[in-house]
């Protein structure tokens, strides 16, 4: 094999069309010597490797003939996985190679594999990585990506004056497996070009067939495998300088910035007990998120908002707690774990059985309390188990406990789930959950829910049904629920149909969905709970971007009243530029002020719009408009108008050096937010930032209450931090 520079392109291959059979498998080949990972196809330096052509286009062909060429490489000697992608591009100025640090590439080129290491078809390992070899992995199953999921391995990639090229080192120690005589792994390959919205393949993906990892093909050699035990240990110190804002008790109507010193060191121990199954403990965990939340409306909103986890300790072997379907509900929101100072999880898979032990203690809810509370400084108890079972393909059972105790009060919960595969396209599924919550009164209250769902996702036909209960009693306080004490039925029906592939239409349109969705909802006294019905349309155009509008009739049931009101809803999403995003949202019509003493209908204006703009290839600079207005319909007086204004900036100096800055304004806080970070990330783990926050208050004093313009901008809340952590692998 000569260098990729210099190596012409071979044909694409002809269309394998919508019968296509699986290509054959693939078998661990053995090298001479483990390649030198540089992003260079040296002379001889891949022979003996197993080598696959991405030559099938999945999207937004059907099977059709790829019109980019691309091949890949496997090899592995007893502890290492090796891969190597060779991409060939007809206009290489057009490939999308930006530095930005990892997993933050999805608007780049991209090629990917997949593995599922234990070949039950219920979920694999995704690592994915743009034309310079910057890394992006995560955990695939079929409701959702989690990539918060990180291994460490080796990569690089370069462009050539043809395409690019990307080398890969991946050690088997960085995930789980199943290997020995006659074992096998699932496997996809494939290739990214966000300009024309395409994905090619090395084995075909048919549409009629609702499961990605149902049509993995097959990878052998996994004979010699061997991880041994590998042991992490994570020292972290954090040290920062916290001033707040705070009323000076002898002085009314006067306050002053209290200033606190902390230092905090932290011990986080990873040790791999088999290929399979993880042990991780933390005393005094670092739990300082360094990457800030993105802002919602919360005016006026009748539920609760969900912000996801981002804390590196609760995110090892989160897929083992994740719910069999994303229409299950939530029993485990680690973030109700607030300041944890010790924690203990187990993870892993033996055989077809997948189990999870979480415990951790929380200290947050006794200092929440006031000093005179006999609670005060006492901690709250998390205990979580989990543990499913595969069987057949895409199939599962699983139970889920959880227990919350604090002081005299607890709470568990306990649930049963399974899901099934019916036929190739469809799934059934089924939950059933009891709660069990005691008060500091000793008063205890039990209730149920339950879920059960139907989903056929299919080549023409998409339908989604489902039937929930959850009680008025029901409570999960270590889980997320956005409301209790309603009975509900949910439709999602449509049928996609397919532009004539070839045709003049064809060039930029690739399929109209028309749908129905609609859901009715009741309380136990009969009141309606939330019920709407959206007629809707969904056009997929050519080279990422797509159009979805509907209009939606809705009634509410709230503070003893039953609310009917309508509006429509556009979005949109823009991904054909190589140097600008957009994507967005609006809803206008009718919508409810949510005053429990005198609700009303009024006409809203929901608005968000995502400007992205990366003007070369290690700045990105991002804007995100949020506004929620609603009028009294009667006097066109406000009830309220929220506008929230963020602007992010990144500038990456290399994939582990970056230097980035939030702006955000809040107009109905009359809130400003800055922060300014540097980040050092070589490795998962391995870690320095230095950072700045401030949040100050324009023309308005909310501690004091006061709202005068003399005011200026009043500083609430400063601080400036440092972290530094470290990996020792042995």
């Amino acid at each position: 094999m000569i260098d990729g520079a210099a190596q012409s392109a071979p044909p694409v291959q002809s269309p394998v069309g919508r019968n296509a059979k699986k290509s054959p498998p693939l078998t661990l080949g053995k090298l001479a010597a483990p390649p030198k990972i540089d992003g260079v196809l040296s002379e001889g330096e891949w022979n003996g490797a197993a080598q696959a052509s991405l030559g099938i286009q999945i999207e937004p062909g059907d099977n059709l003939a790829a019109s980019e060429k691309t091949e890949a490489w496997l090899a592995a000697d007893r502890e290492t996985l090796y891969l190597a992608f060779r991409a060939y591009d007809s206009d290489p100025s057009a490939i999308r190679a930006r530095v930005s640090k990892r997993d933050d590439i999805n608007e780049d080129d991209l090629v990917v594999l997949l593995i599922d290491t234990f070949d039950d078809r219920q979920r694999a390992y995704r690592f994915t990585f743009n034309p310079l070899g910057i890394q992006q992995d995560g955990v695939f199953t079929e409701q959702v990506v989690d990539e918060s999921w990180d291994a460490q391995y080796e990569s690089k990639g370069q462009l050539v004056n043809d395409g690019f090229i990307v080398e890969a080192a991946i050690p088997f120690k960085s995930f789980r497996f199943k290997a020995g005589n006659g074992a096998k792994w699932g496997l996809h390959l494939r290739r990214i070009i966000p300009r024309k919205a395409e994905r090619t393949s090395w084995q075909p993906v048919l549409r009629d067939v609702g499961s990605l990892l149902l049509q993995m093909g097959e990878l052998n050699g996994l004979d010699d495998v061997y991880s041994g035990r590998t042991l992490d240990v994570i020292p972290t110190v954090v040290g920062s300088i916290n001033s707040e804002r705070e009323a000076i008790p002898t002085m009314p109507g006067q306050a002053r910035l209290n200033t606190v010193n902390k230092l905090d060191p932290g011990l986080t121990a990873i040790y791999s007990l088999t290929p399979n199954l993880t042990l991780a403990t933390t005393i005094n965990p670092d739990f300082s998120q360094v990457e800030a939340d993105v802002p919602q409306i919360n005016t006026n909103q009748r539920f609760a908002l969900f912000y996801p986890e981002r804390r590196p300790f609760f995110l090892e072997g989160v897929d083992v707690f994740d719910p069999l379907s994303s229409r299950s509900f939530k029993l485990l929101n680690t973030r109700t774990i607030i300041d944890p100072d010790w924690g203990v999880k187990l993870t892993g898979k033996l055989g077809r059985n997948a189990v999870g032990l979480l415990v951790a203690s929380d200290r947050a809810p006794g200092l929440q309390l006031e000093r005179g509370d006999p609670n005060f400084g006492q901690n709250a108890l998390f205990t979580v188990a989990r543990w499913q079972r595969s069987f057949g393909q895409d199939s599962a059972v699983g139970a889920f406990f959880t227990d919350r105790h604090f002081g005299n009060t607890s709470n568990s919960v306990l649930s049963g789930e399974t899901r099934w595969r019916v036929g190739k396209a469809a799934n059934v599924g089924f939950q059933l959950i009891r709660t069990r919550t005691t008060d500091q009164r000793g008063n205890t209250a039990s209730d149920w829910a339950t879920n059960t769902r139907f989903r056929n996702w299919g080549r023409h036909w998409r339908i989604a049904l489902s039937d929930e209960y959850v009680g008025r009693n029901y409570s999960a306080q270590a889980g997320f629920i956005q409301r209790r004490g309603y009975h509900q039925q949910l439709a999602d029906i449509g049928r996609v149909f397919w532009v004539k592939e070839g045709t003049r239409l064809n060039k930029w349109l690739v399929y109209v969905w028309p749908y129905l969705y609609t859901q009715r909802s009741k309380q136990p006294g009969g009141l309606a709970e939330v019920e709407f019905f959206d007629p809707a349309i969904d056009f997929q155009f050519q080279r990422g971007i797509s159009l979805t509008y509907y209009h939606a009739r809705y009634r509410e049931g709230f503070a003893g009243r039953e609310l009917s009101y309508h509006y429509d809803h556009l979005e949109y999403r823009m991904f054909a530029l190589k140097k600008i995003t957009l994507t967005g949202r609006a809803d206008w019509g009718g919508g409810i002020f949510y005053d429990s003493r005198n609700p009303q209908i009024g006409r809203k204006l929901d608005w968000q719009a995502d400007l992205g703009f990366r003007p070369n290839n290690k700045l990105n600079v991002s804007l995100l408009y949020l506004k929620s207005r609603l009028q009294n319909a009667a006097t066109g007086g406000r009830f309220f108008n929220q506008e929230i204004l963020r602007n992010r900036t990144t500038w990456q100096f290399t994939p582990y050096h970056s230097l980035r800055g939030i702006f955000d304004y809040d107009t109905s806080l009359r809130q400003f937010g800055a922060s300014l970070l540097y980040a050092y990330v070589p490795r998962p783990n391995t870690t320095f930032y230095l950072g700045w926050n401030d949040l100050l208050s324009n023309g308005y004093d909310p501690l004091l209450g006061q709202r005068q313009r003399h005011l200026g901008l009043v500083q609430q809340r400063r601080t400036f931090f440092a972290k530094l952590s470290y990996n020792f692998r042995r």
